[in-house]
């Protein structure tokens, strides 16, 4: 028996029935594009939350930052903190070139002044050599001041003037070479420091004193007791060492130059007291010679109260350890600075004629 198929719809019936399927294929396309795009947003969630990509805008490279590595952080904390900072773009990239290097265990801790989008292996080393790689250095050369000091401190910009004046007043910065009440000049050691980004002035200062310790505590006073000079005598004439000479090999000669005098109970008769008197570098006057103070040498016996200046080593070493000679003058000959030493005063005074005549007085 044959099934009677029924007529395909015509007119209205037809229209109606062609709509429906259109419709029915525009709602599933819509429901794939919906569907996609759902599976699309998760993915890129997954892929930001893990760190795969980062589309967020970092820090234009070269900026200055700070970064702090804590104690018992491990190559992939640090990597995240320095991602954090712009210092590198990935920390996964970082954590495995710190393993591929083997060094994922030697980063030090500490307080890095860095830069952002570094070069990975540069900051690597930098990480293995710790926070002195990167710190602030300041240099604080030979015979200096304390307010010379002071201000390089100051132009360093790391501290306010009000805070190093502070600095300078503290009552801990105690020491066994600075006498109860005496100030703190001569007493700062000449060298380069590395300073942390927190540190405070006072601790700097500390540091330059301990450092003045380790220096003296590695000397011979033997001489000193003999002349019957303390240790604060000895950083005085160490003070006047450094500021009257130019070459080294003048240092332990001007040393015997300020016994003799202290011995025959003669002023010192010193430039660089007056000079330290007068807060000046330049060439002095007759006038200047007057000046009523306890740091003229022309007008007073004896050493100055305090030191004039900060002195190295060598200076310390020469005021230990002076030349022998009978010499109670010296005059500079040449343009390096180089002196003539005598102990008669006729010479000296045509020694001062020649030096004048060549413009080096």
């Amino acid at each position: 028996m044959m099934l009677r198929e029924d007529p395909p719809p015509t007119g209205r019936a037809a229209r109606q029935r062609a709509r429906a399927q259109v419709s029915r294929r525009r709602w599933r396309g819509l429901t794939v594009l919906l569907t996609l795009t759902a599976v699309v947003a998760v993915a890129g969630a997954v892929v930001l939350r893990t760190g795969i990509i980062d589309l967020s805008p970092g820090p234009p490279a070269g900026q200055k930052v700070r970064v702090t590595i804590r104690d018992g952080a491990s190559s992939r904390a640090i990597g995240r903190e320095l991602e954090e900072k712009g210092v590198v773009s990935s920390a996964r990239a970082f954590g495995d070139e710190a393993a591929k290097r083997g060094v994922a265990e030697q980063l030090k801790p500490g307080q890095y002044n860095l830069t952002t989008g570094m070069d990975v292996g540069e900051l690597l080393d930098i990480l293995v050599q710790g926070p002195d790689a990167t710190a602030d250095r300041l240099v604080f050369p030979e015979g200096l001041t304390s307010a010379e000091i002071a201000k390089r401190m100051v132009d360093s910009g790391r501290w306010t003037e009000k805070e190093v004046e502070a600095a300078f007043e503290d009552p801990s910065l105690t020491s066994d070479f600075r006498p109860k009440g005496k100030p703190l000049e001569g007493l700062l050691f000449p060298a380069t420091y590395p300073v942390q980004p927190e540190v405070e002035p006072v601790e700097l200062l500390r540091s330059m004193l301990d450092k003045l310790g380790e220096v003296m505590g590695e000397q011979d006073f033997s001489t000193a007791r003999k002349l019957n000079l303390t240790d604060y005598d000895i950083l005085i004439v160490a003070s006047l060492i450094e500021r009257e000479a130019k070459v080294d090999e003048d240092r332990a000669k001007i040393a015997q130059v300020i016994y003799n005098r202290m011995r025959a109970r003669e002023r010192l008769q010193i430039d660089a007291t007056i000079q330290y008197a007068l807060k000046t570098n330049k060439r002095l006057t007759t006038k200047d010679l007057q000046v009523d103070s306890p740091y003229n040498t022309y007008r007073r016996v004896g050493l100055p109260p305090t030191p004039i200046a900060t002195p190295g080593e060598e200076s310390i070493k020469a005021a230990l350890h002076p030349a022998s000679g009978d010499w109670h003058f010296y005059v500079v000959t040449d343009a390096e600075g180089r002196h003539a030493f005598t102990n008669d005063y006729g010479e000296f005074q045509r020694l001062k004629e020649e030096a004048r005549s060549k413009g080096l007085l």
